[in-house]
């Protein structure tokens, strides 16, 4: 699916299309919520787009007790836990993605997504035997989708791909390939950093495998949820430069309320006096479209990065008093203003030496209190606007993991222990085993009244007071959709249950078309010489097929309460079956263009017919709305569908779509590139959204259409001729 934003003048009005769905950051809050909240998310690394790792509900965990611990899954676990709709996501460096029931951690799905690179192939690294899903992925609740990125073995190298899940079942909907610029070496590239959403976009960042090793450099990589058009930052771009990673001790890249994308970077190969600033050793800040807004960097960036003293930590985004806390391998804290970042040396204060280790891994936030990970043990920092800083206070307990806030104590994971400590002391409370740790800044979250952390190849649970959540609540009702190719053959998706297909067996014509029955139990086919095809609870009321016809079949429409269709030759002859009275056709009329498919209305008390010209024919009840017939055409039109609310949309085989009446418009593929014509459409039983369908399957998802996947890519028998979709329960 291609995704972005087009300028298009369709239905006389001129419409900015947002072919994809928003997902907006909350701005983290404190103070408690006074109930006990079950069915609460931990949807992205560290609870929220501001990577806040701040729990906002009620979850009381004076004391935390042992829950359960998952079985051993099948590679190390170097992300946190994440949680949605009673169920917990967790990813290995085997590639493959776990979704644990919350109230009990057994495994409902496990998806393996590919070979995991061997690390003997790295051209250096501290993460083996193999490198597989190493950033933490990121859960999109209203798409129902899990994404991340994978490591893939391509022969002796490598190749990341941005890859999608359904939540509920674990199919794959997404995997592409992720490109940085010609001749970067993907082995070098590491994705460590944990991933974001921004405005229907996944964001993740990119560096270097441990070692600073090979021809790699710093990115940050966006991608449309449903896949298309990657756009990128480069770190370090200047000739002859390299390095600069995205990597921040595997937090992910943080999203503010305006949709700007916040980082850290590192070292640089940039170290010397006269060299010009890269990006590198710095705090930048992003457009939604990876449009440098504005940066930091130290005044002493050449130096740090020639000693490896550059940033590996979230920066902290103080929402409160609208300051920015940084810290890293120098052990120096910079406070800076989240308007204003100042570019080199451009600081509002300076704290040197705020802890005595380096500082990685992602920060949490409470009102304005900061929580850095340092390694020799959590520091505690307060600010205040308009540029005061003041350390509170030093864990006595050693433990520096990145940490959350939950239940009214501060978690960190240190060795193989983890933590709980009192947030305004910093000793220690509470403490839980783990066991191993192969993850080097693993970090706990909380939801749904579970405090979660991960363990070498294990996730340990542990539950406060009010005892284990419910079990995981039902998948809410999901749509989907059909495709149908030439040979017969089916292909569901979503929602839309398989029913059956005519591919594999002799046709006598190809088949032209499809549509599904009122309820979505089933569907029809119709094949060129007017041969009807029955699946599911479709039943079968007659067809043309053996019978003389002047002009080919080229299209099937429903009757509403499932008991009739018509189907539409080329000449516009109409032709009716079962319940499905005849209204009406262009049979035996002049026609300027040859029909290519029909539409019925929603009370099946008439259709419309379309020509390739975009001239519209009403029938029975019917309405005309208007039509492209007589006005130019880039490409023929090859199919309509009508709205629920009375009109209907028509479409081109460059994908432009075309409404009328009540139809409304939602966006398209006019004027984007198409690896194949577009040859069909449906919309959704809201009428709010449609999809497209190209030849080679390829999928176009625009308003309330979620994208459910495609066989773009897939080697098909034949070229795919149509689409429908079953009415949501």
């Amino acid at each position: 699916m291609l995704v972005g934003s087009a300028l298009l003048v369709v239905c006389g009005t001129t419409v900015v299309a947002a072919l994809s769905s928003a997902a907006g950051a909350a701005v983290p809050t404190s103070g408690p919520v006074p109930h006990t909240v079950f069915d609460t998310a931990w949807p992205v690394y560290h609870h929220d787009g501001f990577g806040s790792g701040f729990d906002p509900t009620s979850t009381d965990l004076s004391p935390a007790t042992p829950a359960w611990t998952s079985a051993t899954l099948d590679g190390d676990i170097y992300g946190e836990p994440l949680v949605q709709s009673g169920r917990v996501i967790v990813a290995t460096e085997n590639d493959t993605i776990y979704e644990l029931a919350a109230n009990t951690g057994a495994v409902l799905w496990s998806t393996h997504i590919g070979t995991a690179v061997p690390s003997g192939n790295l051209p250096c690294g501290d993460i083996s035997p193999t490198v597989g899903i190493t950033g933490t992925p990121v859960i999109d609740a209203a798409r129902g989708e899990v994404f991340a990125v994978t490591d893939e073995a391509a022969g002796s190298g490598a190749q990341h791909y941005f890859i999608g899940l359904d939540l509920y079942t674990g199919a794959v909907i997404l995997h592409q390939p992720i490109n940085f610029s010609p001749g970067s070496d993907q082995l070098a590239e590491l994705q460590r950093t944990g991933l974001a959403l921004d405005d229907g976009n996944v964001v993740a960042g990119f560096g270097g495998n441990d070692g600073d090793c090979g021809n790699y450099h710093g990115w940050v990589v966006s991608v449309p949820e449903g896949g298309g058009i990657e756009q990128s930052f480069e770190v370090a771009s200047n000739a002859g430069d390299s390095q600069g990673a995205v990597w921040m001790g595997g937090a992910a890249p943080e999203v503010d309320g305006e949709g700007n994308i916040w980082f850290t970077t590192g070292n640089s190969a940039f170290s010397s006096p006269g060299d010009a600033y890269d990006n590198s050793d710095g705090v930048i800040e992003l457009s939604p479209s990876l449009g440098l807004v504005q940066s930091f960097a130290p005044s002493t960036w050449q130096s740090d990065n020639g000693s490896d003293l550059d940033f590996s930590t979230s920066p902290a985004l103080v929402a409160a008093d609208g300051l920015v806390f940084a810290a890293g391998k120098s052990h120096i804290g910079y406070l800076l203003s989240q308007s204003h970042l100042g570019g080199v040396g451009g600081q509002l204060q300076t704290v040197g030496s705020f802890c005595s280790g380096d500082v990685d891994g992602g920060t949490a936030v409470s009102g304005t209190t900061v929580y850095e990970p340092c390694q020799s043990g959590i520091a505690a920092v307060a600010t205040s606007a308009p540029s005061n800083v003041n350390v509170l206070w030093h864990t006595n307990t050693g433990a520096g993991g990145p940490p959350v806030v939950a239940g009214g104590f501060v978690w960190t994971i240190g060795g193989t222990t983890l933590y709980g400590l009192d947030p305004t002391t910093g000793n220690m409370v509470q403490s839980f085993g783990l066991g191993s740790e192969s993850n080097h800044f693993p970090t706990p979250s909380v939801a749904d009244g579970l405090l979660l952390a991960p363990s070498s190849k294990q996730v340990h649970a542990f539950d406060g007071p009010a005892g284990l959540p419910p079990p995981p609540p039902a998948p809410p009702p999901r749509p989907g959709y059909w495709t149908t190719a030439s040979d017969g053959g089916v292909f569901s998706f979503g929602g839309a249950g398989f029913a059956g297909s005519m591919g594999g067996r002799h046709l006598v014509a190809p088949v032209v078309g499809m549509a599904a029955t009122e309820d979505g139990g089933g569907y029809w086919l119709v094949a060129s010489d007017g041969g009807v095809f029955a699946f599911g609870d479709a039943a079968y009321f007659g067809s043309m097929g053996g019978r003389p016809l002047t002009k080919p079949m080229v299209g099937l429409a429903a009757a509403p309460d499932g008991d009739g269709y018509w189907t539409v030759a080329s000449d516009g002859g109409v032709f009716s079956f079962g319940g499905a009275h005849y209204f009406g056709s262009m049979g035996g009329k002049r026609l300027d263009a040859p029909v290519v498919g029909m539409a019925a209305t929603s009370d099946g008390g008439g259709y419309w017919l379309v020509a390739s010209d975009g001239g519209v024919f009403a029938f029975g009840d019917a309405r005309f709305q208007g039509s492209m017939g007589g006005k130019h055409l880039d490409q023929p039109m090859v199919a309509m569908a009508g709205a629920p609310g009375g009109g209907y949309w028509t479409v081109a085989s460059d994908g432009g779509i075309f409404c009328f009446g009540g139809a409304g418009f939602f966006g398209s593929m006019g004027g984007i590139r198409l690896t194949r014509p577009v040859v069909g459409m449906t919309p959704t039983s809201a009428g709010q959204g449609y999809w497209e369908v190209a030849s080679d399957g390829g999928i176009f998802a625009f308003g309330d259409a979620p994208f459910e996947g495609s066989e773009a890519g897939a080697r098909l028998a034949a070229p795919m001729v149509g689409i429908a979709a079953p009415p949501l329960p």
